[in-house]
């Protein structure tokens, strides 16, 4: 960065000041005695900068203004990798400040307005901010101390700045990182405590659905049985009647069959006596009791006889298959009658419902029963499979036993099955109820379970996660820790070459400033100088030269540091602002400096160099002079 144009209004000492065209190359020598705005341009170009000086930070820099005046401004010009800007900046009594950064060729187009944004833009074309500009190309009115090693400036110059910062953010990183594994372990704590309140028991899923599945049998099959009594005890109402009048109809049918058997014979043996046998004394009794019975019997009726008894064999006959067809009904009904004596056996063997069951409905009865009173008409009928409060009687065994023997042997009245059919029915309905909200108890058992099983799986996978997670953190952490050693192992090389290049740029400047009396510096880690005697042959602290000296070796190590920044982070050409370097130096000395300071460095081209006077002779070409005056707040140069 060059400067080409300086103007300040109301600032410090000058209500006015204008230094224009300034050179690119060479020393720029302000001279003036003690309080005549000097210093006051060094802190125009830094305001105009920064926002602030080195005398004055952002809680006091309202000190600035010229006094009596409510407002000061600056505008300078300079240019960057030959980029000429126009950067303005301005300060109010209240603390308002302005700043805008413009092309110089195009001064009303704003490139950015604001002093953040501003700073932001700055930044990208200097390639440094306050405390680098401070520590290596601004030496303001002060006594020229050792730069602190831990600075921003100097880990910018020796390049640790970004390795630390990487360094730093790890570190961060790891800090964040043993939060996050307490966090974790809080976490996997709260959900193994979650697990212990599940009081998970393994295995009792299979029990549950193990015992469920018997119950769902159990009560399956008495369903089968009580559909089969009630089936059974139907077809035996329905074909009992059937059954009775058939065997009725057979027997009258048999015995008609027989009688007209019987009939058959006495008209076939009569007409046989009668027709082959005629002289028999039967025969002719025969004959005689027809005549009696019949008084016009005649012989010629004999014949007759024999279809008679042809017909009443026939007749006979007809009966018999009549008596066979009814049999077959008979038979066709018993098989519809019999199933009834098993099913009343099945339904039997039926045990009552577990006490489980039974206890289950005795506490949900009466919770049923007041919603019952509450939402159902008292019209309303029970609604099927529905337990009740007072369970319905099943008959004893005397009475399954006489019903059996009677069903058995189908001497059982229908209204007698009806009666105690319908009793084991009610019974096993009941049953059949118990049973059935007992096994809707034990799905709703098997889904809690289920449930269960699925949280204990969901916190398992939950605190397999956040150990994963753990170890992520931690291999991380190594990482980061491993990372970090490598960024200080690097950090101490650069430091390393850092001091040797500082110490080979000093060497450059520093014998030329002590006129050869000083040629060698060792700078240690911490940035604590000593310099090499050649006249002791051995190395000195500073405190055992003279304050001149000191300021010697401080002159040329802070143009070291100027160098370095230029070479890391500097684009083009660069200017500094030396105020007062030569304060307590003699005029050989400051004749020798100046001589050194001449073309010094082909980037640090611009040299603004501040001094009471300047010794005669010092063989020295100032590309400009400012000359200050204590009693004008005027300068234009």
């Amino acid at each position: 960065m060059i400067i080409n144009k300086v103007q300040a209004r109301n600032l410090l000492k000058y209500a006015e000041l204008e230094i224009d065209d300034l050179p690119e190359r060479g020393i720029i020598a302000i001279s003036g005695e003690n309080e005549s705005g000097k210093s006051s341009i060094g802190e125009a170009i830094c305001f105009a900068l920064f926002g602030r000086t080195f005398a004055h930070d952002d809680s006091e820099l309202q000190k600035i203004l010229r006094w009596g005046e409510s407002r000061c401004s600056v505008v300078i010009e300079f240019t960057v990798d030959q980029t000429r800007y126009q950067l303005g900046r301005f300060l109010d009594r209240d603390g308002n400040m302005g700043a805008r950064l413009a092309l110089a060729e195009r001064p009303d187009e704003t490139l950015v307005r604001g002093p953040r944004r501003v700073a932001e833009r700055l930044y990208e074309i200097l390639g440094y901010e306050f405390d680098e500009f401070i520590d290596s190309f601004y030496l303001a009115q002060r006594e020229i101390t050792t730069p602190h090693p831990h600075s921003v400036a100097v880990k910018t110059m020796a390049g640790l700045a970004p390795l630390e910062q990487v360094a730093d953010d790890f570190r961060r990183e790891i800090e964040e990182g043993h939060e996050r594994l307490e966090e974790i372990d809080a976490e996997v704590e709260a959900l193994r405590q979650e697990q212990e309140e599940l009081d998970f028991e393994e295995g009792l899923l299979i029990r549950l659905e193990d015992h469920r599945n018997e119950e769902e049998r159990r009560l399956n099959e008495t369903r089968d049985r009580r559909q089969a009594l009630a089936d059974a005890a139907q077809a035996y109402q329905t074909h009992w009647p059937h059954y009775r009048k058939a065997g009725r109809r057979r027997r009258r049918a048999g015995l008609l069959g027989w009688l007209s058997l019987l009939a058959a014979a006495v008209f076939g043996g009569a007409w046989a006596l009668l027709q082959f046998q005629p002289g028999l004394p039967e025969s002719r009794r025969l004959a005689h009791w027809l005549h009696a019975l019949i008084p016009n019997w005649q012989s010629a009726w004999v014949p007759w006889l024999g279809l008679g008894a042809l017909g009443l064999l026939v007749v006979a006959i007809l009966f018999w298959l009549r008596a066979g067809y009814h049999r077959n009904r008979m038979a066709a009904a018993r098989s519809e009658l019999e199933p009834l004596g098993e099913a009343l056996q099945a339904a039997r063997a039926v045990p009552p419902a577990p006490e489980e069951a039974v206890a289950l409905a005795a506490a949900q009865t009466p919770a049923q029963e007041e919603e019952d009173d509450e939402e159902t008409p008292q019209t309303a009928e029970p609604a099927a499979e529905t337990p009740t409060a007072t369970p319905p009687e099943r008959p004893d065994d005397v009475a399954h036993a006489r019903l059996l023997v009677a069903v058995r042997s189908l001497e059982a009245t229908p209204e007698a099955v009806a009666t105690q059919v319908g009793a084991e029915l009610a019974w096993l309905d009941h049953q059949m109820a118990l049973e059935k909200a007992w096994v809707e108890r034990l799905d709703q058992d098997v889904d809690v379970e289920i449930e269960r099983i699925q949280q204990m799986a969901r916190l398992a996978e939950a605190i397999a996660g956040l150990e994963q997670k753990e170890e992520e953190i931690r291999a991380g952490q190594a990482r980061r820790r491993l990372a970090i050693e490598l960024l200080e192992g690097a950090a101490r090389d650069l430091s390393h070459d850092f001091n040797r290049d500082v110490r080979e740029l000093v060497a450059r400047t520093l014998p030329i400033f002590t006129q050869e009396r000083y040629q060698h510096l060792r700078i240690d880690p911490d940035l604590s100088v000593k310099v090499f005697s050649s006249d002791k042959h051995d190395f000195l602290s500073l405190d055992e030269v003279s304050s001149g000296t000191q300021r010697q070796i401080m002159l040329a190590l802070r143009l070291a540091l100027s160098q370095k920044l230029l070479a890391r982070r500097v684009k083009g050409y660069q200017f500094a602002f030396l105020d007062e370097p030569f304060a307590f130096f003699d005029e050989e000395r400051t004749r020798h400096a100046l001589q050194a300071l001449t073309g010094l460095s082909e980037q640090l081209s611009q040299l603004w160099i501040v001094a009471q006077a300047y010794p005669e002779g010092a063989d020295v070409d100032f590309a400009h002079t400012i000359h200050c005056q204590r009693g004008l707040d005027v300068l234009r140069a």
